[in-house]
């Protein structure tokens, strides 16, 4: 999962991008309004945003953020003020973490509202087949196979749509959905060759459909 870290403290941040990156969270941060402004109409899954920044505030952000996502918004910040606080929640945050703050309990916190999003309850189940999009895992006929990012956006969209063929365009605008980052044709094709490979003989489930796209094969 990412997560948008939106701190001043260079030292902070970059401590808090560590350790989450320690359990598996993907991080991006960002030092100032404007970088953030930049940065947050990405995929995210989670935003940590400090409440007084050099060039705005953190309300601002979350206010800005509100407009066009749903997804947690945690604030950490050295803004105590009842009123902050209360303004927060009134801008659709999930919590309100005064610092200094305890590490496990901010861990804690991250996990409890990605769970209550339901970023962790997406289980896809084809036949013998089940991905497990959290974990980057696919399992079929009790074979477990460790997915790339890449690899587990693409199967998403094929369990998704099943038994409906999937467009080349479709698993394009999802990669760059999740990772932010544009997939040109050629790169597909790549990414489906290094799909197939990781899966071995189950590679073959990935079929293409001349002209239109890509299903599972059950």
């Amino acid at each position: 999962m990412r997560i948008l870290i939106v701190e001043d403290d260079k030292e902070l941040a970059l401590t808090l991008s560590e350790i989450l990156e320690q359990h598996q969270y993907e991080t991006m941060i960002c030092y100032n309004c404007k970088q953030a402004y930049n940065e947050i109409q990405k995929p995210y899954d989670c935003f940590l945003l400090d409440n007084r920044l050099p060039d705005g505030s953190g309300m601002e952000l979350c206010s800005y953020i509100r407009q066009f996502s749903h997804d947690p918004i945690i604030f950490i910040s050295s803004d105590t003020q009842e009123t902050s606080i209360l303004k927060g929640f009134a801008l659709q945050a999930d919590d309100y973490i005064e610092k200094p703050f305890r590490l496990k309990v901010l861990l804690a916190k991250i996990e409890a509202v990605l769970k209550r999003a339901g970023k962790y309850n997406e289980i896809y189940k084809l036949k013998d087949a089940c991905l497990y999009k959290q974990h980057k895992k696919l399992v079929i006929n009790e074979e477990e196979f460790e997915l790339t990012i890449t690899d587990t956006v693409i199967l998403e969209c094929l369990f998704k749509s099943y038994p409906r063929v999937v467009s080349r365009n479709e698993i394009c605008s999802a990669l760059f959905h999740n990772m932010g980052k544009v997939t040109s044709d050629a790169t597909l094709n790549v990414r489906i060759s290094e799909l197939r490979r990781r899966l071995g003989v189950y590679g073959s489930r990935v079929e293409s459909v001349r002209h239109v796209g890509y299903w599972w094969h059950v």
